[in-house]
């Protein structure tokens, strides 16, 4: 295969010379760990991830500078934690320093480890690697290079790829609590959509069946990155981001605004896209905005009072330098997000409280159990609003033990509290006081009027079920 040319017709081949590993079962677990569900919370997926590496290149020796299609020596596995271990180059190590080279010219240490594809020659046998080789440590990959024979100043270059891929976020959350409902309820035989139309009346089957699908998508990301290597790095280049990003948050909208792409002067420059999540950041995105070059700013005034909000802004083109197929999928290109995607949250911000009688603490009660229709993402949020632009905000259990003590000096009328004491220690169920005093005066903007001296005080119950 070494002279087959790969391209997005046929993008996924199992030639491209790699390993690659996942997180396996474990004779430990009573159920079905693959994609390691969270048995705890909804079932989320929270390791679906293939993780490898591609060889792209090894010299043939110093002079030929061209591929040697027989490099690596050795690919294949061993076991975890069984190698020989080198204390120092001492005659005591003797022993172990020929095991070492014989394990790096393909001799597995002990005869724990093959060439052969680990998941074809066992899974279906022995489904936990440790029934393999009876190694707490696990399985690694085994890559090895050589020999080469090497003149003082001599040198070969290896390239190497290194790859995650994976199921989708939004995959891991529907497969994840669509197999968690059926593990909660063994009578719920589905049935379960496959990856290729099918349906199976198996929930592990189901589950782990998309977990596999991994291993396809790292195929397609070595696959990538042995095109671009082979190119020269002639990947077509998307726009560059936007220099400057910023996000203010307002009372009744959310503005961002942003500098020129330096690629705005570039013909196939097509605009800037602005993605929107919610409650954080390490979660799915949303498009929201879509304009054209010259725009440099947008106002959200979709944004909900109470929740938090990240966004990133790409530049985009119109594609006409990505219409090959031959290194990418053909369209429009975008900009990294991770240039731009903001790691603060930004919220609607309401004017301060003109009453400390109007001091509202939400929810209240807290309960844990309603998470998912509180604040988004963020299940220990509890707010704080129609408070004085100038405050703090002392936090004491029912017996009196101040817990937290919040400063809120914004000027705004909204503060939120993540349930974290000052120990850094998640609150209890209980019921609980908030004094609030006031740090500075504040007058009516508009009368003149007096709302609150510095010293002014109240307080607030809340209650807290966990």
């Amino acid at each position: 295969h070494a002279s087959e040319i790969i391209t997005e017709a046929n993008p996924i081949v199992d030639w491209i010379r790699s390993a690659f590993a996942w997180a396996g079962q474990s004779a430990t677990n009573a159920y079905d760990n693959i994609g390691a569900p969270d048995l705890a919370g909804n079932g989320r997926l929270c390791s679906p991830q293939h993780a490898g590496i591609g060889i792209l290149h090894v010299d043939k020796s110093a002079a030929d500078k061209s591929d040697d299609p027989y490099q690596p020596a050795v690919l294949g596995w061993h076991a975890g934690d069984t190698y020989p271990k080198l204390g120092d180059m001492s005659a005591d190590y003797e022993d172990n320093m020929k095991y070492l080279y014989e394990m790096l010219s393909g001799v597995p240490y002990r005869g724990l480890g093959g060439t052969d594809r680990f998941d074809e020659t066992y899974m279906a046998t022995n489904p936990d690697p440790y029934t393999v080789h009876n190694d707490g440590g696990g399985t690694n990959m085994w890559i090895c290079y050589g020999p080469f024979d090497l003149a003082p100043g001599d040198s070969i270059t290896i390239v190497e790829v290194e790859a995650v891929n994976g199921l989708s976020r939004q995959l891991c959350e529907q497969i994840g609590s669509r197999w968690k409902k059926a593990y909660d309820d063994p009578a719920d035989k589905g049935p379960f959509d496959l990856p290729d139309g099918s349906n199976t009346d198996d929930k592990d089957v189901y589950k782990d069946t998309w977990v596999y699908t991994g291993k396809d998508s790292i195929l397609l990301t070595f696959s990538r990155a042995k095109r671009n290597y082979d190119s020269g790095f002639q990947i077509p280049q998307p726009p560059l981001p936007p220099p400057v990003f910023e996000v203010s948050s307002g009372g009744d909208r959310i503005f961002l605004k942003w500098t020129a792409s330096p690629s705005e002067d570039q013909s196939d420059f097509a605009g800037y896209q602005i993605y929107r999540a919610v409650g954080k950041p390490d979660t799915t995105y949303e498009k929201i905005y879509e304009g054209g070059p010259g725009e440099t700013e947008f106002e959200d005034v979709t944004a909900v009072r109470g929740f938090s909000y990240y966004y990133y802004i790409v530049a985009v083109n119109n594609g006409d330098n990505n219409a090959s197929g031959e290194l990418n999928p053909t369209g429009p290109l975008h900009s990294s997000r991770f240039y731009t995607r903001t790691t603060e949250p930004a919220f609607l911000r309401r004017k301060p409280g003109s009453k400390l009688d109007s001091i509202r603490i939400v929810p209240n009660p807290f309960n844990i159990r309603a998470k998912d229709f509180q604040y988004p993402g963020e299940a220990d949020k509890i707010m704080f609003l129609n408070i004085p632009g100038h405050c703090t905000i002392k936090i004491y259990t029912e017996r009196g033990d101040l817990i937290e003590t919040i400063h809120h000096e914004d000027g705004s009328g909204d503060h939120e509290w993540n349930s974290i004491t000052s120990s850094r220690q998640v609150v209890v169920s209980g019921i609980y006081i908030a004094v609030f005093t006031v740090t500075q005066d504040y007058s009516d903007p508009n009368s003149g009027e007096i709302l609150f001296r510095k010293g002014d005080t109240t307080f607030k119950k809340f209650v807290v079920i966990r």
